[in-house]
């Protein structure tokens, strides 16, 4: 399974709540439909285990949100991803985020408990 995580915060000027509507709509609906995505999902960081006595978990983390996308394959990730088509609605998406990380892995694992 290929999965692509974005690591990222709005810009500045941006009121937190109208993004998330759009993303947890729109852009939700956007991504489910694209060709060979089998998940997606989207979660806001309250924080890292990563801090001092003194500080709290929220001031220490990096990054605001957190979108995930799976495909089964990197044949179908790489089809549907670099797309022309998609990269052209990609874009003004993107431009709603700042600081943004993109990774794609490629399970070697997974466990679920019962």
């Amino acid at each position: 399974m290929i999965k692509v995580t974005v690591l990222y915060n709005l810009p500045e000027e941006t009121d937190e709540d109208e993004f998330v509507r759009w993303r947890t709509t729109d852009h939700h609906r956007a991504n489910i439909s694209q060709p060979g995505v089998i998940k997606s999902d989207f979660y806001r960081i309250v924080g890292t285990p990563l801090v001092g006595p003194d500080r709290p978990a929220s001031e220490n983390a990096p990054f605001r949100f957190v979108t995930e996308a799976y495909w089964e394959s990197i044949e179908s990730f790489n089809e549907a991803w670099y797309d022309p088509e998609y990269q052209r609605r990609l874009v003004p998406a993107v431009a709603k985020i700042s600081d943004a990380t993109f990774l794609v892995s490629e399970e070697i694992q997974s466990h679920m408990t019962e």
